[in-house]
């Protein structure tokens, strides 16, 4: 086992915890670079392993997705489909119980990365025409993404991975396991997040807010042809054929790229920062995994327990995030007896993983850093204070809901 690997992510999340030095404040993004750097000058990593440790397709996705948003913004749709989106709500809590459902919906469809990217700015955009505070309703939409990802084979990486690899009838069998703990963990989030927010009533403006006809014409047409990539992906599931991530983004930024006069404008929008976090990241957890660490570490007990299953990923995706951990577990749950519910064990732990730390899902990390671009952001401790409850809670819920229905 090699020790220093581990110890680099350990001062990696530490930074990240405090996120100043002295008089200087840490971005996120310079200090998982840091730590990316720190592995290979310290050859903790190898630079072959370390270039082949990154995923391509999931940056190219999020390149794609970050154009597709800067344009939906640029053009003011953004703006318009929002104002219109709420038009129902009476006030400021009926905005973010909304603004909760709509993003959990979408994150089933869409995956909760592409919610992510679109969503952050619409936060940002409702904390300050409705005077909600800025951190609810990015903690709002986090956990909204996180459990709302949950229920289906497509919400999120992981889930994919595990339907690809272990689960008949993925759409069925994810939605009788997780979906009713799921709703459950994003009422409970609500009600956390809604407390002590006023019932103001909110006045609406439903005025068109479309300022660039053209760029929002191309806009519509990219969110059709996302659409149709999305559902190709959900039909190719069903035959065991995986539509790559790479042709979703493809679908969304391609036609802002050739036919719309603010290509450059749109590129020079996109966030390369949130980019370097993410080859970064693959690049440290890659040596963390390759330290042998980790896999010392996991208990027998995984392969047959339930409840160590899904506490176990909650717990082990802060450190290598939860698509890595799904890698590790796999061959445990291949040799299970009833594999199923521990494949949907697994799913829920790493579900659970990304209401506890902003480092417990990819889709944190990218509304944070959406947010921080836009002047809005969320510390550490605060996300831990309100996520920790909900974490536990959501620990207990899955645990017991995947073992009554798998004693029917």
């Amino acid at each position: 086992m090699n020790l220093t690997a581990v110890g680099i992510l350990a001062v990696v999340f530490l930074l990240i915890m405090v996120r100043r030095v002295g008089k200087f404040r840490l971005p996120i993004w310079g200090i998982m670079t840091g730590g990316a750097l720190a592995a290979l000058i310290f050859q903790t990593i190898s630079i072959p392993s370390a270039v082949s440790a990154v995923q391509l397709d999931v940056i190219a996705f999020l390149f794609g997705m970050f154009v597709f948003g800067a344009a939906l913004d640029m053009s003011g749709l953004l703006h318009s489909i929002v104002l219109k989106g709420f038009t129902k709500a009476k006030n400021k809590r009926q905005v973010m119980l909304i603004f909760m459902l709509t993003t959990a919906a979408a994150s089933a469809v869409f995956m909760n990365d592409t919610v992510a990217v679109i969503g952050a700015p619409i936060a940002m955009f409702c904390a300050a025409k409705f005077g909600i505070p800025a951190v609810r309703m990015l903690l709002a939409l986090c956990f909204a993404v996180t459990f709302g990802s949950a229920a289906t084979p497509i919400g999120n990486p992981q889930n994919l991975l595990i339907a690809l690899l272990g689960v008949p009838d993925a759409f069925v069998t994810f939605a009788v396991y997780l979906a009713v703990p799921s709703v459950v963990c994003l009422m409970l989030s609500y009600l956390i997040l809604s407390r002590g927010i006023s019932s103001d009533a909110v006045v609406m403006d439903t005025s068109d807010g479309v300022f660039d006809d053209r760029l929002s014409k191309i806009c519509k047409v990219s969110f059709v042809l996302i659409l149709f990539a999305v559902a190709a992906r959900i039909a190719g599931s069903f035959f065991g054929y995986e539509v790559s991530f790479i042709w979703i983004a493809a679908a969304g930024a391609v036609p802002l790229l050739l036919f719309s006069s603010k290509r450059f404008s749109l590129l020079k929008a996109v966030d390369y920062r949130t980019l370097i976090f993410f080859v970064s990241m693959f690049i440290l957890m890659e040596a963390v995994w390759e330290s042998g660490v980790l896999q010392v570490l996991l208990p027998e007990s995984l392969s047959y327990s339930i409840p160590v299953m899904v506490t176990a990923g909650a717990v082990v995706s802060q450190f290598v995030s939860n698509v890595p951990f799904v890698l590790m577990v796999l061959p445990l749950l291949e040799t299970a007896a009833s594999s199923v519910p521990l494949y949907m064990a697994a799913s829920a732990g790493c579900t659970a993983a990304g209401a506890l730390t902003i480092l417990g899902a990819a889709s944190t990390i990218i509304i944070i850093q959406r947010a921080e671009k836009e002047g809005g952001s969320v510390s550490f401790l605060t996300y831990l204070k309100a996520g920790l409850p909900i974490t536990l809670s959501a620990i207990l819920m899955y645990s017991l809901w995947i073992w009554i229905v798998s004693s029917i």
